[in-house]
């Protein structure tokens, strides 16, 4: 199937086709989501030992620009294993409407340098903001996706942020990610956060290429 038939948007064909990755149709068709209760995916994360280098050209190519941080993950369990000290790098922008999410290593967790082994980029999930994490839970450790990571915070009811990986590895080669986020039991968006960044870093740096 031709490359624009599978998207939508110039910018995300280039990223993925810069970074090797594929599109998420080309492995699992957008009726496998929806068997399952889920959303069409609308982020495609990628691990790397270089994030920053990574930003720099994904914004080269005309993503972005992107949110870029290291945050401690409270909460952060691993196989059934709180990881009191772990700390991950990310950086989140858009290729049109599709958020791109850069991580590196982590400090702390294994769960992204596995990926890295042999290489210095890779596809490591597709994510799906979704709210409802216990139905949706339920329905993929049901279909024979485990539970591998999970954590967030919860200041219930005002605010709480659930996020879980399912390793859909050897059927698909990608763990899905599912992130519930709320406020005040209304489900809550991050794309206008990462969209105002974008739009201040423009206005600050108006010469470059993001």
């Amino acid at each position: 199937m031709d490359a624009e038939a599978l998207t939508t948007h110039h910018v995300l064909d280039r990223v993925l086709d810069d970074f090797s990755i594929p599109r998420i149709e080309e492995r699992l068709p957008r009726d496998f989501f929806y068997g399952l209760g889920l959303k069409f995916p609308q982020q495609y994360a990628i691990a790397c030992r270089d994030v920053a280098a990574c930003v720099r050209r994904a914004e080269e190519l005309g993503a972005g620009p992107f949110l870029h941080a290291t945050l401690a993950a409270p909460n952060w369990i691993e196989e059934g294993e709180l990881r009191r000290d772990c700390r991950l790098e990310f950086a989140l922008g858009y290729a049109g409407d599709t958020q791109i999410e850069f991580l590196g290593p982590g400090e702390g967790t294994e769960h992204y340098a596995r990926a890295l082994v042999n290489t210095d980029v890779a596809f490591h999930h597709v994510g799906i903001y979704q709210k409802g994490m216990e139905r949706i839970s339920d329905s993929l450790e049901d279909a024979g996706y485990r539970t591998v990571v999970r954590g967030g915070v919860s200041l219930d009811p005002a605010f709480k942020i659930d996020f879980r990986y399912f390793d859909a590895r050897q059927e698909h080669g990608v763990y899905f990610e599912v992130l519930d986020f709320q406020c005040l039991g209304f489900e809550l968006s991050i794309e206008p956060i990462i969209r105002g960044h974008a739009a201040l870093k423009r206005a600050l740096f108006p010469f470059s290429k993001g």
